[in-house]
């Protein structure tokens, strides 16, 4: 493991790496050596530029950065194949944000902390409709509400994990024993979980999927454990779009314990290739003293850009918003409007609102541009002065990044 990285050792890595992008990946290995040999390469450059201009900080954080990961994966011997990523962020030029680990608090946070580790180092074994392994990789479910790795970050989320993924008859499973999670913020020691268990699994039927899970799971040293049952309905008929979700969360103490809901709407239609969402997701509360929390979510591509609730309020969270997806000269535009509002226990009845903006850009199958606007406005009855809000401040974000993948 090492802590930090500078761009020329990031580039010498990949200038490197890309002279095996070609090899071939044969579909089994006559022995060992040539299982070793000829596997697949693969790897993904982002260079980014975040600003983050935000009401209660005098300078601007900008952090200019490029993530690195360089993958190969060993052809089948007698079923058996490891996965290796290697991934290093750096920074390019001075760390003027606060990257949550650099001490540059002067700064607003931009949660990408510059080092290195192997992301993944997985062996496993797939067979007939199943793959089966241990080792560390990265755990997406469904729409990385609860599991996912949150890709939106340079240094991805990663979890050392005995899982089995496996499908059959329109039917895919999922589990997982998960015994330490790598969060965005750490490289060489994880946060360690207490028996941790993942469950999900999917079938489709004609009208759409419908998707179940259970998540069990504990912090080291917290005494605290959690629970997560629910159920996903979704599908896209003709030229309607429909997703419904439904779960309950539990947080067991030591002499108390707390439980609250959360469920999340989507319905939209398609027009032309235009597509129109309307949305409400509520985290609940139960009365200020726990609300529902994504331990392990990608939690970017929820409630606004500007990741001001990242974690939810004690006291809940309900989000409205409304999406337009427009395609036109090659170009993707997103649209999103936000409001946001407590469930229970507040003294107040509105958080702000925020507008998102995104274009993205396809040049070729190698090569994406992006560039996002998230603008969030706090509302003045969400009082500065209750440290159990979020989002008590005005943000702005501006991000630009380039993918190249070879």
């Amino acid at each position: 493991m090492f802590r930090t990285t500078s761009l020329a050792t990031l580039v010498s890595i990949s200038l490197a790496a890309s002279l095996y992008a070609t090899t071939p990946s044969p579909a089994q290995a006559n022995g060992f050596n040539d299982a070793v040999t000829g596997g697949q390469f693969k790897a993904v450059l982002r260079p980014r530029i975040e600003i983050v201009d935000q009401e209660n900080f005098s300078d601007n954080a900008v952090a200019t950065t490029l993530r690195g990961a360089f993958q190969y994966t060993t052809a089948p011997w007698q079923g058996l194949q490891l996965k290796a990523e290697l991934e290093a962020v750096a920074s390019l030029g001075a760390e003027t944000y606060n990257s949550s680990t650099n001490g540059q608090t002067q700064y607003p946070v931009v949660k990408d902390p510059t080092g290195g580790h192997f992301n993944r180092l997985f062996l496993f074994h797939r067979g007939a409709g199943y793959t089966v392994g241990g080792g560390r990789d990265e755990i997406i479910y469904d729409n990385a509400r609860w599991v996912g790795n949150v890709g939106w970050r340079q240094n991805h989320q990663t979890f050392d994990s005995i899982k089995i993924d496996g499908q059959s008859n329109g039917l895919s499973y999922h589990a997982a024993y998960v015994f330490t999670r790598y969060s965005i913020a750490q490289y060489d020691r994880g946060n360690d979980l207490d028996n941790a268990y993942f469950l999900n699994g999917r079938y489709g039927f004609d009208f759409g999927k419908l998707a179940a899970y259970y998540y069990d799971y504990g912090f080291d040293g917290s005494n605290t454990d959690y629970r997560i049952l629910g159920a996903t309905l979704s599908g896209s008929p003709g030229n309607f779009v429909y997703r419904a979700e439904f779960a309950n969360q539990e947080q067991d103490n030591p002499g108390t314990d707390y439980s609250a809901s959360y469920y999340h709407l989507i319905a939209g239609l398609k027009v032309a290739k235009m597509k129109f969402l309307l949305g409400y997701e509520f985290l609940g509360s139960d009365n200020g003293n726990f609300a529902v929390t994504p331990h392990f979510g990608t939690n970017h591509k929820f409630n606004g850009f500007a990741d001001q609730f990242l974690t939810t309020p004690v006291y809940g969270l309900k989000d409205s918003y409304l999406t337009a997806v427009i395609p036109f000269l090659g170009n993707t535009f997103v649209a999103t409007y936000h409001r946001f509002q407590p469930d229970s226990g507040a003294s107040f009845d509105d958080y702000g609102s925020e507008l998102d903006l995104v274009l993205a850009r396809k040049l070729n199958k190698q090569v994406k541009l992006l560039a996002k606007l998230a603008a969030y406005t706090a509302d003045s009855a969400n009082p500065v002065s209750d440290p159990n809000t979020k989002g008590t401040r005005d943000v702005t974000k501006l991000i630009v990044q380039a993918t190249y993948a070879f």
